[in-house]
């Protein structure tokens, strides 16, 4: 067997290249697929002839496992590696979106194109964002920003594609090409060639010479899972506060996907028109995510700041949405919601980088995204269920902004408390969660948090 070529850092380049474009692809087919999906809500809802809140209980289930997935396929990459996941999870997705053709009731719809499908989209999602990570260093933001604009790419172009796709061979017939786009999936996990960096290689010494104290067999499968799913993480203030924000975030960004071609049919705007709206954000999403990640790796600005500036416009254009009552008032509001949201999902995985360390993202993406997900769990449900109730989605619009300008508060005070820190100790915190010194002193508690239960463990075996 050949020598395994270990890494002092992230090449930044070479075959990284691709790798970003395996991530530019999967969330094309991902997120164009999750954004796009509420084309086919009317067509459902009058399939099965139920009410809103409970159709959009499938695009909820949906993006939802593939957000609570994430938590599980971190593990996974741990264990079997990114390519291998990302492949089953497109076969899983394909059967999903395949068996949902023939589904007579709401409940199985839940099941095949919810649970099925997400969980399959899941093992799509995570690996890409992770290898991402591990290739770039210097240039993240910006690569990261790339991989990520084919959520822009696909939310443009596949909402009047399957709105086409519907008029010609109707909604079921137009999943049998869905799940073709979902089978590309083995492809774009095939450019994921694994990378091995000396930072590993540290880690897993660590982590077998703390292995060794442990002498309770059960006590020992409990550690082992901890240290899996890395649930040491929650020790970090920073990490605990900013995934809980990031999750409001995504519960009023969701909502729109959802409901908004609902909404724009609703005030008398044509079907394909409204479907274009979706097209519109995705134009703004993929330009800011390439534009806003490019900006932030020159380093004008502190990243958090930036961060919450933009949140800050996207719960203000969520509550402005309601008062567009003409289409070009609303594709303008969709055009700045889709910058503000790409804006704010470029910086998601570069903070869980600087924050928690490359050897440690697959874990850290997996609890924020998995996080995540309960946010597009009741978003969408409860945007319908304010529908069933009012009779419109304005109260959804202004919860769903009113959620941003939660975060929005969250985020300044934690903004506000690395500005303090950063006076009081500049030589430990010269920006938000990005400096060597803070990643050296996170593994130190990161070794002592292990000890702690190791020291237990023999404690209790003895007695």
């Amino acid at each position: 067997m050949g020598t395994v070529r270990h890494h002092d850092e992230a090449p930044d380049g070479g075959w990284g290249w691709f790798v970003v474009l395996s991530s530019f692809l999967s969330h094309t087919a991902i997120w164009g697929t999750l954004k796009s999906f509420g084309v086919f809500f009317t067509y459902i809802l009058h399939a099965f002839g139920e009410d809103a809140e409970s159709t959009a209980w499938i695009s909820s289930i949906q993006g939802a496992l593939t957000m609570f997935g994430s938590l599980l396929t971190g593990a996974l990459c741990n264990v079997f590696g990114c390519r291998a996941v990302v492949m089953a999870g497109s076969l899983m997705a394909t059967v999903g979106l395949l068996s949902s053709m023939f589904v007579t009731s709401l409940p199985v719809m839940y099941l095949t194109a919810g649970l099925i499908t997400g969980l399959g989209f899941s093992f799509m999602y995570t690996p890409c964002i992770t290898m991402v990570g591990r290739y770039f260093k210097k240039r993240r933001a910006l690569a990261n920003g790339l991989g990520l604009s084919g959520s822009g790419v696909g939310t443009f172009a596949f909402p009047p594609v399957f709105q086409l796709l519907i008029d010609h061979y109707g909604w079921r017939g137009s999943l049998f090409i869905v799940a073709g786009v979902a089978l590309q999936g083995c492809m774009f996990g095939a450019l994921l060639r694994p990378i091995y960096l000396d930072e590993d290689i540290d880690d897993k010494k660590i982590t077998k010479s703390n292995d060794t104290k442990a002498h309770s067999r059960r006590h020992w499968t409990c550690l082992s899972l901890c240290k899996l799913l890395d649930l040491s993480l929650f020790q970090k203030p920073y990490f605990v506060v900013f995934i809980f924000a990031s999750m409001l975030v995504i519960f009023g960004n969701f909502i729109p996907f959802v409901h908004l071609v609902a909404h724009a049919r609703s005030v008398g705007t044509a079907a394909q028109e409204a479907a274009f709206l979706v097209s519109v954000v995705g134009i703004g999403d993929l330009v800011s995510r390439i534009a806003y990640g490019w900006l932030s790796d020159l380093g004008l600005f502190y990243r958090l700041r930036g961060y919450v500036v933009c949140n800050l416009g996207l719960g203000l254009c969520l509550l402005f949405l309601p008062f567009a009552q003409t289409y070009p008032a609303m594709l303008v509001c969709c055009l700045a919601i889709g910058l503000f949201g790409g804006s704010c999902a470029s910086q998601t995985a570069v903070f869980l980088a600087e924050c928690c360390g490359v050897s440690r993202l697959a874990s850290a993406v997996g609890i924020a995204y998995g996080i995540q997900g309960f946010a597009m769990l009741f978003g969408p449900p409860i945007a319908g269920r304010l529908y069933d109730v009012t009779g419109n989605y304005t109260a959804s619009f202004y919860v769903a902004g009113s959620v941003e300008m939660l975060s929005v508060l969250m985020l300044t005070s934690l903004e506000v408390h690395r500005t303090r820190t950063t006076q009081q100790t500049p030589d430990v915190m010269e920006s938000f969660l990005s400096t060597e010194n803070i990643e050296i002193l996170d593994t130190e508690k990161d070794k002592e948090w292990t000890e702690s239960i190791d020291q237990s463990i023999v404690h209790e075996s003895s007695v």
